[in-house]
């Protein structure tokens, strides 16, 4: 089980930016066009650099991911690094679980997976629900800090109740394995059934391997277990 990747915090920056709008700033096509990128992509990247340069959280993350992503811009991870440091160091909640994917994958940065552990807990309380998923995971394989599986089950079930499938499949081995938990086969099939729904990797194996230790009145309880909870936005999962 690892952690969300880099890909999942794109994809949040990306969404953010969409949400943000544009704006308007000279951009030259043909720097534009040198550096790779479309003029539309270099001015609204030029945007949200100036906003940055001003001091402005948001724009810094925003900035951080456009490097990654390289859209505006040229790729440049270290240059993400520093930008998504710069908003983490005021406080924003999704630019310290970004610039914690970086350190547990090295990419600016050397890996570093118990600064990586700091900056998830640092996020996670402020509602990032991929940092979330990452503490839980990080408390459950003991990267970064100490294994305590009662911290991996209070984060992974947080996450798991806003409907993250490596959340989802990370409390299904819990309840398989017994681990905070009492071993509770029903629960574990239900979370991983819900996980393979979303299209966690391994999860449909999972829910398959735990099956075989089931009978199949369990099987249908716990069906309709996933079912339920499914069907209430995750209000009904107990």
């Amino acid at each position: 089980m690892r952690p969300r990747r880099l890909c999942a915090a794109i994809a949040a920056g990306l969404a953010l930016v969409a949400a943000a709008g544009g704006g308007a700033f000279a951009a030259p096509v043909t720097e534009a066009a040198a550096s790779g990128v479309s003029g539309t992509e270099a001015l609204t990247f030029k945007l949200w650099l100036a906003r940055a340069q001003q001091g402005d959280s948001n724009a810094q993350y925003i900035v951080g991911f456009r490097y990654v992503r390289g859209e505006g811009t040229p790729q440049n991870v270290t240059e993400a690094a520093r930008w998504l440091r710069d908003a983490a160091a005021q406080d924003h909640p999704q630019a310290q679980w970004g610039l914690g994917t970086l350190y547990e994958l090295g990419l600016g940065v050397p890996k570093n997976y118990a600064e990586a552990f700091r900056l998830y807990r640092l996020s996670a309380p402020k509602g990032v629900v991929e940092a979330q998923t990452n503490l839980g995971l990080y408390y459950l394989e003991g990267l970064g800090t100490e294994q305590d599986y009662d911290q991996a089950f209070k984060w992974l079930r947080v996450a798991s109740l806003q409907g993250l499938a490596e959340a989802q499949s990370g409390l299904a081995s819990m309840y398989e394995k017994g681990l905070s938990v009492p071993r509770d086969y029903v629960h574990a099939y239900m979370w991983f059934s819900l996980a393979a729904d979303i299209g966690a990797d391994g999860a449909e194996a999972g829910r398959d391997q735990v099956a075989e230790k089931m009978s199949q009145d369990d099987i249908d309880r716990a069906t309709a277990m996933a079912r339920r909870c499914s069907e209430s936005d995750f209000l009904q999962c107990d």
